[in-house]
């Protein structure tokens, strides 16, 4: 999952079978909306959202975006049956709000993020009220006490107030210090549905519950 501000996608109408649609293009995808919560209920559509798709079998298989909207916030899911072909018209032009902030104050966030304590940081995610730590399946193997590149970079934005660009640069700092890892050691920090876990919790028995 991949949360967005408005500004950072294109929408456009798509031709439907019977009528036009309204949908976003991202990263060359066309994506169309699941459901749409208002703009108060954003942690309401981020515990759904991870819920009935990022933890459904087959929902976590399609790239699912969650949109903050003007008004409302979206669940936006990949959809195969629109083509480029069927674009009628493109609605909005892409602006990354996090591009436009790096280029007036380039120098500001790397100073900023240089003053964060990265283990601090670390130990605050690592908390009850951090990212949700748990047992992971993919592909019939269960990955112990881990949680989610993309959910982490959603929490320490919504904590520190970076961009999400800096954000992975803090969790890549972490993978620096050793204080977490991806699961199989394959990748960087990224902002995406891939498994890291702390190097504390290492062997640590799938009975144990606690942090």
């Amino acid at each position: 999952m991949l949360f967005l501000d408005h500004t950072q996608i294109k929408y456009c109408k798509l031709q439907g079978q019977d009528t036009a649609t309204t949908g976003i293009i991202y990263n060359g995808k066309i994506f169309t909306r699941a459901k749409a919560f208002p703009k108060e209920e954003l942690e309401v559509a981020i515990k759904e959202c991870r819920e009935e798709y990022l933890d459904h079998e087959e929902r976590s298989k399609i790239p699912t975006l969650l949109i903050k909207e003007r008004k409302s916030v979206g669940i936006w899911m990949e959809n195969q049956r629109y083509k480029q072909k069927d674009i009628l018209e493109v609605l909005g032009g892409e602006k990354s709000s996090e591009q436009e902030s790096s280029r007036k104050s380039t120098s500001k966030s790397t100073s900023d993020i240089s003053r964060i304590s990265i283990r601090q940081i670390a130990a605050q995610m690592r908390s009850e009220q951090g990212v949700e730590i748990k047992t992971r399946r993919y592909k019939l193997k269960l990955y112990q006490r881990c949680f989610l590149g993309n959910e982490a970079v959603d929490w320490i934005v919504g904590k520190i107030k970076v961009s999400r660009t800096d954000a992975v640069k803090i969790g890549q700092k972490m993978i620096e210090k050793g204080i977490v890892n991806h699961v199989t050691n394959d990748h960087s920090f990224k902002d995406e549905n891939l498994f890291y876990r702390f190097n504390e919790d290492k062997g640590k028995s799938i009975w144990n519950s606690n942090v």
